[in-house]
């Protein structure tokens, strides 16, 4: 290896999910260069994801910033800076900040501004998300692919080891809405599914989603009256800590999926089958999962609510 940085910046600065799938690059990068300080440039919103990882030396927030971008690479003497998801007003700001390694995709206009550049169609779906940004490091630095470890956003959080037989009922989150990130399946079977697992194993369902997602939770509702509401009621630090406790968490392809897998809480996951959005890239990254996928036309209705139950039943099943 002919360059061996010594300030490496990570720029992430979007969705709650691509960000837990994004933090799988700091222990690899760790493991490459232990004596590299590892930046990561984020938006204020995910706070709560990162506070506690050891595995991060400084979170810059870009938007609790007064400085630009350029000057924040320039005055914390980044020489390394990965693009997971490239923006040119970033790629023009590293490059006039003289970062002396730029990684970002080949497939755009501005990718003349990077100078390690990543040909990988992540369209394509050939692997995971999480996997296709840990490849960066491969793609930029040599050697061979690094492992890919989820970081968990309470670190010292142990999973209980406790049957599910041995206490009163099980938890199980019901997580309707995906912010528009993919094809959903319908709020209303996820009411059936709750009313069902209910019946079947006499499960303490939550409902969780953001406040512009109540119509959607008065949906689920409308199918299970007894589930708990808290949509709406939670931040990220309240719903990071919700789902930590609980045995199983259902939801479309959206964020608080991710946040479930790297706490080591069961998931089923629903998804479209269209590569860009299927699970194949966006699936949970765990052996403490299952997905259903619609089938071709990304038929979310094709995906049946006792199919559902059954993987569901199958996951508490397992704890």
């Amino acid at each position: 290896m002919s360059f061996i940085p010594q300030t490496i910046a990570v720029i992430r600065t979007d969705r709650l999910g691509d960000m837990v799938l994004t933090l799988p690059m700091f222990p690899a990068l760790r493991s490459l260069f232990p004596s590299a300080r590892l930046i990561l440039i984020a938006a204020r919103y995910v706070e709560p994801l990162v506070r506690h990882l050891e595995c991060i030396d400084e979170v810059v927030y870009l938007d609790a910033q007064t400085d630009s971008l350029q000057t924040i690479l320039r005055r914390h003497g980044v020489d390394a800076v990965f693009a997971p998801r490239p923006r040119a007003s970033e790629a023009w700001a590293a490059l006039r900040a003289g970062v002396a390694v730029r990684i970002g995709s080949a497939y755009r206009w501005y990718a003349p501004l990077y100078n390690r550049r990543i040909r990988e169609h992540r369209a394509d779906a050939q692997f995971h998300e999480a996997e296709y940004n840990v490849r960066m490091i491969m793609h930029a630095f040599g050697g061979s692919t690094p492992a890919v470890e989820l970081v968990s956003p309470r670190p010292h959080h142990t999973r209980r080891k406790e049957a599910v037989s041995e206490r009163a009922r099980p938890r199980v989150i019901i997580h309707p809405g995906s912010g528009g990130s993919a094809k959903d399946w319908p709020a209303e079977r996820f009411g059936m599914l709750a009313r069902e697992l209910q019946h079947r194993h006499n499960a303490e369902i939550i409902l969780t989603g953001i406040a512009t997602e109540r119509e959607l939770c008065s949906a689920v509702i409308r199918e299970c009256p007894d589930a708990v509401d808290m949509c709406g009621r939670c931040d990220l630090d309240g719903m990071i800590d919700l789902i930590a406790g609980v045995d199983l968490l259902v939801a479309n392809s959206t964020g608080v999926l991710h946040v479930a897998t790297s706490l080591g809480t069961a998931v089923l996951g629903l998804y479209p089958s269209t590569p860009s959005m299927s699970a194949r890239r966006w699936g949970p990254y765990s052996g403490r999962s299952a997905v259903l996928e619609s089938g071709p036309g990304d038929d979310m209705l094709s995906i049946s609510v006792e199919r559902a139950v059954s993987a569901a039943s199958l996951l508490l099943a397992e704890l």
